[in-house]
C-alpha cells in the first residue's frame, strides 16, 4: 500500500462521516417505504459488527478489523442518516397538508411570521409558521409552515395596499390554501419539491388588504434587533444609493433578499458564471466576519489586553457578527456552511490546533443535514458543497502548474489565484450543474477577475454607508456613492459578459450519468496528481465510465432516428413542440395568457433552455384564440422564430396586434395555411394541411383551426387545433379513415362541442392510438367532458391527459409510438 495515501484517506474522518450521513439520507429518500425500525436495526447491526472488529483485533495478530470497523462505522453514520431524514419526513398527526388538499374554498389561518417578508412593487412574501386553522364550524390546533402571497387580484380595478408585516408578527389571514404545484413540464421547475426541502408543505394566496389581520407580534430581542437592523439597512441604501439595480443588488447582498432583481438581470448573471455574486455566500461571510476579525486584533492589542484575552475577545466578537450576520440574510446553506467554516477556522487559531479545510467542509455540512436532511437535495446546498471542495482540493494543484517566473509582483499573483480559484469553482460544480441545469458557463474564468472586486469593494462601501448612514449623512453618500460606482460595474460586466461571451460553456441537454461520474472522477485525479498511484486509479475509473458513456446506447439500440413531440402542461391551453430526427423544431401553438403573465415562459422556454433550443424553425398557430397565441410574444422575444403558419383570419384583439408588431419587427416570414398545402419541416417528415379549406371564411374561430397531418414512416400524428363537430364532419367525408392517428391531440380539451363518434372512430384504433388532452387541472370551462373522455378510451389504445401527471412526451422511431417517462 502506498503509504502516502494511506495517510492521505485517514486526514478528514468529518468529511467521511459527513459523505457516509448523506448515503443513508439518500438512500432513504430513494426507498420511502423503509420503516424507521429498519435504521434502527441497520445502526444496532453496525455497532455489533464494530464491537466485533474490537475483539478480532485483539484476539489476532494480523487481522482486517480496521477496515471492518471503518465499515461499521459507515453502517452506523448511513443508518442514522437515514432514520434522521425518515422522522423528519415522517407526516405529523396534525399537518395542514390535508386540510389543503380537501379545501376549495376560502380558509382562515393563523401563524407567526417566520422570516424577513420579500416586498416587490406586486407582491409580499413570506413564511408563516401555522397554528390555528379555522374551520366553519370549530377550530383546530395545526402545525405547518406556509409560503404565503399577499398580491392583489388582477382583475381589480385599484390596487390596495396591505398591511405591513415584520418577521416575528402574529398574523390571522384569509385565502386560497393549496399544495404547490409539482413538475409539470420537463426543463421546468418543481416548486413542490423546492418548498419541501424547505419544510414548507403549502402555500396561501391572499388578494384582499381586509382578509389580513397582525394580533401582535413574539419577537425576542435578538428578532426585535434583526428587524430593527432590516429596517436600517433598507433606509440607508433607499436613501443614499442613486441607482434603482444599485439598490437591488444591495438588498440582495447585505440582506440575503433578491426580490428587486429583474428576471433579465438574473439571466444575464446566470449565462456568465456570475450568479454566486448576487447570492450571499462564503466571499460575502470572508469580507463581513474575516476582515473583521483580521482588524480587531491590533485595536485590541492597543487597549493593552493580554493575548489570550484580546484572542478570547476578537474570537466571540467576530463569531458573534457573522452568527448576526447569517440571521439577517436568512440562514441560507451557503452562509450558513460559511459561518460553521470560519467559527472552526477561528476556533482553531485560538486553540493552535490546524484543521484541514476537508474537515470543517465536513463538519458544515454534517451540521446542515441533521437539521434539514432534505437540504442534500437542494441546488444551492449541491454547489456551495462543490464550489469549497473544488477550490479547496483543484486550486492548489492549478497553482502548483503555473511556473514561478509569472508570479513576480504581488498584482500578477493576485490576477493568478483568482483565475485559478474561479477555474476550480468552476470545474467544481461542473457536475452539479450540468445535472441540474445542462448548462456551464466558462465565462466566469474571466469575468470574475473584474465581478469579484467590484462586489467585494461594492460590500465594504455599503457596510461603512450603513454605519455611519444615521451620524453622518455626508460620508455616507460618499460610501453609498462609491458602492454604486462599483454596483454599476458588476451590473455592467454582466450585461456586456453576457452580450459577448455567452457562447462560452459546456452544455448537457440532458443528464448523462456515465460522462457526469467519469467528469468526477476526471477531477478527483486533478486533485490526486501528486499522488501517482492514486491518480492514475481515477483516470482509470473515468476512462471507464466514459467508455460506458458512448457504448452504452450503441448496445442499446438506442441510436435510431427519432421523431418526439412534447404537449407541454400549458393550463387551459395548447402547446405542442416536435423535435425532428433532424433536430428541427416545430411549435404547434404557444399556450395561453393571462394577466399574471404567458405560460410559454413557465412551460415551454425552460425547456427550449434546457436542451439548448436556440431557435424554432417553424411555429403553427392554429387559431387566434388567447389559449393558443397567449404565449407567442413571449418566445418572439426569447428565442430566434424563422417562420409562422397561421389559419389566414384577423381577429381585432390587443394580443393580436401585438403579435403582428413583433413579427414584423423580428422579419419573420409569415404564411396562411389552405387544405392541401405540405409545411416543410424535415426531410424525412411530411406534414399536411387538412383544414381550413379555402371555402371556411365563414366558420367560427375554433372551426377555422389549422388541422395538421403528420407523417413519420408509418406513423402518423394527427394535430386538429379546436375544431367542433361541423369541420369533424367535413374531414371524416373528405377524408375517411386516411385520418387514422397514432397520436391524436383530443380536438378542443376534451370539450363536449367536439369529438364526435364518427370523428373519434375514424381518427383512431383501440390497438395504435395514443389520445392526448391538453386541459388544466381544474377547468373552469367543465373540461374534459365524462363522455367524451370515455368515447376514445373505447376507442384507442391510451388516453393522455397533460391535467393528470403534466406535460404528455410522445416518441416514435417511425414503426411504433411510445411515451417518454420524463419525470
Amino acid at each position: 500500500m502506498d503509504p502516502d495515501s494511506s495517510v492521505h484517506w485517514g486526514a478528514y474522518p468529518a468529511l467521511y462521516v459527513a459523505v457516509a450521513f448523506a448515503l443513508g439520507v439518500f438512500g432513504n429518500s430513494v426507498f420511502e417505504g423503509v420503516p424507521f425500525s429498519f435504521w434502527l436495526g441497520g445502526a444496532g447491526a453496525g455497532l455489533a459488527l464494530f464491537a466485533g472488529m474490537q475483539w478480532w483485533d485483539r484476539t489476532r495478530l494480523v487481522t482486517l478489523a480496521p477496515l471492518g470497523r471503518v465499515l461499521a462505522a459507515i453502517v452506523v453514520v448511513g443508518c442514522a442518516g437515514g432514520a434522521r431524514h425518515s422522522v423528519y419526513q415522517g407526516p405529523s398527526p396534525r399537518g395542514l397538508a390535508p386540510a389543503a388538499e380537501a379545501s376549495d374554498d376560502a380558509v382562515t389561518v393563523q401563524g407567526i411570521v417566520e422570516n424577513a417578508p420579500e416586498r416587490t412593487d406586486e407582491a409580499t412574501r413570506f413564511v408563516l409558521a401555522v397554528n390555528t386553522l379555522f374551520g366553519a364550524r370549530d377550530t383546530a390546533a395545526v402545525e405547518g409552515r406556509v409560503r404565503v402571497t399577499l398580491k392583489p387580484s388582477p382583475r381589480a380595478n385599484t390596487v390596495p395596499s396591505f398591511p405591513r408585516l415584520r418577521q416575528g408578527d402574529v398574523t390571522r389571514l384569509r385565502g386560497s390554501l393549496r399544495r404547490p404545484p409539482g413538475l409539470r413540464n420537463p426543463g421546468g421547475f418543481d416548486y413542490a419539491a423546492y418548498l419541501s426541502r424547505r419544510g414548507i408543505c403549502c402555500t396561501l394566496y391572499v388578494d384582499a388588504p381586509d382578509r389580513v389581520a397582525v394580533l401582535g407580534n413574539r419577537r425576542g430581542r435578538v428578532q426585535n434587533a434583526l428587524v430593527s437592523l432590516r429596517a436600517h439597512v433598507r433606509r440607508q441604501v433607499d436613501r443614499y444609493v442613486p441607482s434603482t439595480g444599485g439598490r437591488a443588488v444591495l438588498r440582495a447582498l447585505l440582506l440575503g433578499d433578491r426580490s428587486r432583481i429583474t428576471d433579465a438581470q438574473r439571466a444575464r448573471f446566470a449565462k456568465t458564471g456570475l450568479m454566486h455574486l448576487l447570492a450571499v455566500s462564503g466571499l460575502h461571510v470572508f469580507l463581513v466576519g474575516m476582515v473583521l476579525y483580521a482588524l480587531l486584533r491590533p485595536f485590541l492589542l492597543r487597549l493593552r489586553l493580554r493575548w489570550r484575552t484580546a484572542e478570547v475577545v476578537r474570537a466571540a466578537l467576530t463569531i458573534t457578527v457573522l452568527v448576526f450576520y447569517m440571521l439577517l440574510t436568512g440562514g441560507r446553506p451557503s452562509v450558513v456552511r460559511a459561518v460553521i467554516m470560519a467559527t472552526l477556522f477561528i476556533g482553531g487559531i485560538f486553540f493552535q490546533r490546524s484543521a484541514h479545510s476537508l474537515n470543517t467542509l465536513g463538519v458544515a455540512a454534517l451540521g446542515l443535514l441533521a437539521v434539514r436532511p432534505p437540504m442534500l437535495f437542494d441546488v444551492g446546498f449541491q454547489l456551495s458543497m462543490a464550489a469549497v471542495s473544488g477550490i479547496v482540493t483543484l486550486n492548489p494543484r492549478f497553482l502548483e502548474m503555473v511556473p514561478d517566473r509569472y508570479r513576480t509582483s504581488e498584482a500578477l499573483d493576485w490576477v493568478l489565484s483568482t483565475g485559478t480559484t474561479s477555474a476550480a469553482a468552476i470545474l467544481g460544480t461542473a457536475p452539479v450543474l450540468l445535472y441540474h441545469f445542462g448548462w456551464v458557463s466558462v465565462a466566469g474564468l474571466l469575468l470574475n477577475m473584474v465581478g469579484i472586486p467590484c462586489t467585494g469593494l461594492a460590500l465594504t462601501s455599503a457596510i461603512a454607508t450603513v454605519a455611519v448612514g444615521g451620524l453622518w449623512p455626508t460620508a455616507a453618500a460618499s460610501f453609498s456613492s462609491a458602492a454604486d460606482v462599483f454596483l454599476q460595474g458588476l451590473l455592467a460586466t454582466s450585461r456586456y459578459g453576457a452580450a459577448w461571451f455567452s457562447w462560452a460553456g459546456i452544455r448537457m441537454a440532458t443528464p448523462d450519468l456515465w460522462e457526469l461520474t467519469a467528469l468526477g472522477a476526471g477531477l478527483i485525479a486533478v486533485a490526486q496528481w501528486p499522488r501517482p498511484r492514486l491518480r492514475w486509479r481515477w483516470i482509470v475509473i473515468g476512462g471507464l465510465f466514459m467508455t460506458a458513456s458512448v457504448w452504452g446506447p450503441v448496445v442499446g439500440g438506442g441510436t435510431a432516428p427519432t421523431l418526439d413531440i412534447v404537449f407541454f402542461d400549458v393550463g387551459q391551453g395548447d402547446a405542442a413542440l416536435l423535435k425532428t430526427p433532424s433536430d428541427h423544431h416545430v411549435l404547434i401553438d404557444a399556450g395561453p395568457r393571462s394577466p399574471s403573465g404567458a405560460t410559454a415562459e413557465f412551460a415551454v422556454l425552460p425547456f427550449l433552455r434546457r436542451w439548448g433550443i436556440r431557435r424554432l424553425d417553424l411555429v403553427v398557430v392554429s387559431h387566434s384564440d388567447a389559449d393558443h397565441l397567449g404565449g407567442l410574444p413571449t418566445l418572439l422575444q426569447a428565442v430566434r422564430v424563422d417562420r409562422v403558419v397561421h389559419n389566414g383570419r384577423s381577429v381585432d384583439t390587443d394580443l393580436y396586434s401585438q403579435t403582428r408588431r413583433l413579427l414584423r419587427r423580428n422579419g419573420v416570414s409569415r404564411q396562411a395555411a389552405h387544405r392541401g398545402d405540405t409545411l416543410q419541416m424535415d426531410s424525412s417528415i411530411r406534414a399536411e394541411v387538412l383544414s381550413p379549406s379555402g371555402r371556411s371564411t365563414l366558420a367560427t374561430e375554433n372551426n377555422a383551426s389549422v388541422v395538421l397531418r403528420v407523417e413519420y414512416g408509418d406513423i402518423n400524428i394527427l394535430l386538429p387545433g379546436d375544431i367542433e363537430k361541423a369541420i369533424e364532419q367535413n374531414l371524416v367525408r373528405t377524408y375517411g379513415e386516411k385520418l387514422l392517428g397514432h397520436v391524436v391531440k383530443v380536438p378542443h380539451h376534451g370539450s363536449e362541442t367536439s369529438s364526435r363518434p364518427s370523428f373519434v372512430r375514424s381518427a383512431s384504433d383501440s390497438t395504435q392510438t395514443h389520445a392526448v388532452v391538453s386541459v388544466g387541472h381544474s377547468s373552469r370551462y367543465g373540461m374534459p367532458d365524462a363522455r367524451v373522455i370515455r368515447r376514445w378510451r373505447r376507442e384507442a389504445r391510451q388516453v393522455h391527459s397533460t391535467a393528470d401527471r403534466g406535460a404528455v412526451w410522445m416518441r416514435t422511431d417511425g414503426k411504433e409510438v411510445w411515451r417518454l417517462q420524463w419525470q
